[in-house]
């Protein structure tokens, strides 16, 4: 049995971007991530050789336009 990790934080994403999906163009995992997120987001992109031809151009995109919108992005802390 494993020991407890009380030092440890879990925290959960309330939309995924899709960037894992090859079939998906990244075009389309923007429109995903700007659609669907709203103030206080945390969207889910996956930092893999898979997802990295999305990833590369999404994470741009979506950052303008959250900074657009005035979104601000901070850390997390606890």
């Amino acid at each position: 049995m494993k020991e407890a990790r009380p030092d440890l934080k879990f925290v959960m994403w309330n939309v995924l971007s899709g960037d894992f999906d090859v079939n998906i163009w990244p075009e389309s995992c923007t429109d995903n991530v700007t659609k669907n997120t709203s103030a206080g987001d945390i969207v889910l992109f996956h930092d893999s050789l898979k997802a990295f031809d999305r990833l590369e151009f999404v994470l741009p995109e979506a950052m303008e336009y959250w900074s657009k919108k005035g979104y601000e992005f901070k850390a997390i802390a606890f």
